[in-house]
């Protein structure tokens, strides 16, 4: 975990940046809000299992069609490294035949059906990244495109593994696929544009690229997601083109003894650690895709995913995404939404109950000095408070409030 101290001298050296203009992305009609959906890394097993079978995809998609999530703008099921597929002779990739003994085509087809939007994994090398056990499109861009378009396919994610890996090839499989005709979301998994300034040429061939390495199931990793999009980093991402904390580990990641059959969550975060995940991944506008199983939803995936408050915190697209700042001496998150209001979370990420405030000057409050103060995770208007707001924020925990004018 991150101590106090450690946390506080990195924090101290990140840059607070205001009142600055989302960036203008490529834009192919698709990611105007940052997506919100599943994708499979963390659900049958631990995270980096990787496996998944046509009857666990067709279950996941029925659930979110069923649990809420749907209705609360969920929409996507991205398949990861775990389709598995081989190349044959005539180069067109098919899907391992154990987990997929029917194709890919029917499964697309049933969430298609469902009112939802399906992706596929590959990598911009000649090998994919769990141990190099599936070809990658090196050498096959223009072939993998046309393939995933023929099948109806809505988002790729492409990872950064294999020989071969370059941005040429991130420029080129874009190119690939925009040639298709089909819409399709393309998402960077990794590649040297991260330690680039302004994401470098990942918004010029991306709708989203993720920020920094794989995102675990523990507290340290959390903060490292959040850290890279940091720093006034938001205001390089808008309309098109979203800068990702990689997919959720809310509610807790698989088992190691799994049935496929039976979603089970083993968890290895506290319930205010997921609540810090989901507040601070709102404010900063990454696109939500959540890793664990939506099959089985905890209390707290029920009770976090499913806010409508927060929710509309993440996918105000016509707002600068948000920032850490300094409030009241404690590091706050702040974003300026589109309707004058503004959203702050403020994480506790100390040991033990600390009372954290919400100053109302620090967060660049325009409304004067006093706000009225609604919490999003209570669900509770906590009427109208003048200089700050103050709350008790248990360890690891953090509050999600929104301001807005007192009159």
């Amino acid at each position: 975990m991150l101590s106090r101290q450690s946390s506080t001298i990195w924090w101290a050296s990140v840059a607070v940046v205001f009142n600055v203009c989302a960036t203008s992305a490529y834009d192919n009609g698709m990611a105007l809000k940052p997506p919100l959906g599943w994708q499979t890394w963390c659900s049958a097993g631990p995270c980096g299992t990787d496996h998944c079978f046509d009857f666990q995809i067709r279950e996941t998609a029925k659930a979110m069609s069923e649990n809420g999530m749907k209705e609360a703008g969920y929409e996507w099921i991205v398949l990861d490294d775990c389709w598995h597929p081989s190349r044959p002779d005539n180069g067109t990739l098919v899907p391992f035949p154990e987990f997929f003994p029917n194709g890919m085509q029917p499964v697309i087809d049933y969430v298609h059906s469902l009112g939802l939007k399906f992706g596929l994994y590959t990598s911009v090398g000649d090998k994919t990244c769990h141990g190099g056990w599936s070809p990658g499109s090196y050498g096959h861009y223009e072939t993998d495109a046309n393939t995933f378009a023929s099948w109806g396919v809505d988002y790729v994610k492409m990872d950064y593994c294999g020989d071969h890996d370059s941005p040429e090839g991130h420029k080129e499989f874009s190119e690939a696929m925009n040639k298709t005709g089909r819409p399709m979301i393309l998402e960077l998994c990794r590649g040297p544009y991260q330690d680039e300034p302004e994401w470098g040429y990942a918004p010029s061939v991306a709708q989203v690229w993720r920020a920094t390495v794989d995102h675990h199931d523990n507290f340290e990793s959390t903060m490292n997601q959040v850290a890279h999009m940091s720093g006034g980093r938001g205001k390089f991402s808008g309309p098109h083109g979203w800068a990702y904390g990689d997919m959720m580990m809310t509610g807790g990641q698989g088992c190691a003894l799994y049935d496929p059959h039976k979603p089970k969550h083993c968890q290895l975060q506290t319930d205010n650690e997921y609540r810090t995940e989901v507040s601070l991944y709102s404010v900063l506008s990454s696109p939500m895709m959540i890793g664990t199983d939506i099959r089985d939803m905890t209390s707290i995936m029920n009770e976090t995913l499913l806010n409508r408050d927060m929710l509309a915190i993440n996918q105000d697209y016509k707002a600068v995404p948000g920032t850490n700042v300094s409030s009241c001496g404690k590091q706050a998150w702040v974003r300026h939404l589109s309707n004058g209001n503004v959203a702050v979370a403020i994480p506790n990420l100390d040991i033990g109950m600390a009372t954290m405030s919400v100053c109302f000057k620090d967060i660049g409050w325009t409304g004067g000095n006093t706000a009225h103060v609604r919490n999003v995770w209570k669900k509770s208007d906590e009427g109208v408070f003048t200089g700050q707001y103050t709350v008790d924020v248990e360890t690891h925990d953090t509050a999600l409030v929104i301001l807005s004018p007192s009159v």
